[in-house]
């Protein structure tokens, strides 16, 4: 996705001589036209589309990631296409306020939803953690079709109950 979210075709990889993951895995040998060094080479993975949650963001698309913003940034730019998914819609002036904690541009951004714990049972870093019991109960419900509904009826019920509904 790095090479994807460069723009370029792929992504030169050192390291790889003498092992089996390139031909096993269908890398390019390629040969470095400043050192002459063999490397492989992997072609860039450029998905439809993103959908990424973060803590904050803005109606227009601009989203504050807090914690660690690399993969978002690098996902974002990589996909054709981007859902960002927010804890919080603010007014884009609190963005400006501190605007290198903006690591999603509203240009990249196709639609904006508002779902406060829509991360769960992953985390939302700084408002909420990994429920790690949460993931082993979707891990071992999800390995059927009929395990993943029981899972997702679980957490429809779950999620109405938190929201003040009857469960």
């Amino acid at each position: 996705m790095r090479a994807a979210s460069f723009g370029i075709p792929f992504q030169p990889v050192p390291g790889l001589t003498g092992s089996d993951v390139p031909a096993t895995s269908g890398f390019a040998r390629i040969k470095d036209p400043y050192s002459d060094q063999w490397l492989y080479a992997v072609p860039a993975i450029r998905p439809d589309w993103a959908v990424v949650h973060v803590p904050a963001a803005d109606a227009r698309g601009n989203a504050r990631v807090l914690g660690t913003p690399f993969w978002d940034r690098v996902i974002t730019r990589a996909a054709r296409r981007v859902i960002v998914v927010a804890e919080e819609i603010v007014p884009s002036a609190e963005l400006a306020r501190q605007p290198e904690l903006t690591a999603i541009p509203e240009l990249f951004v196709e639609a904006v939803v508002h779902l406060p714990g829509g991360a769960r049972p992953t985390s939302c870093y700084p408002l909420y953690g990994v429920d790690e019991a949460a993931v082993w109960r979707y891990l071992e419900l999800s390995r059927t079709p009929d395990g993943l509904a029981c899972y997702l009826a679980e957490t429809a019920a779950l999620d109405h109950a938190a929201s003040g509904g009857p469960a």
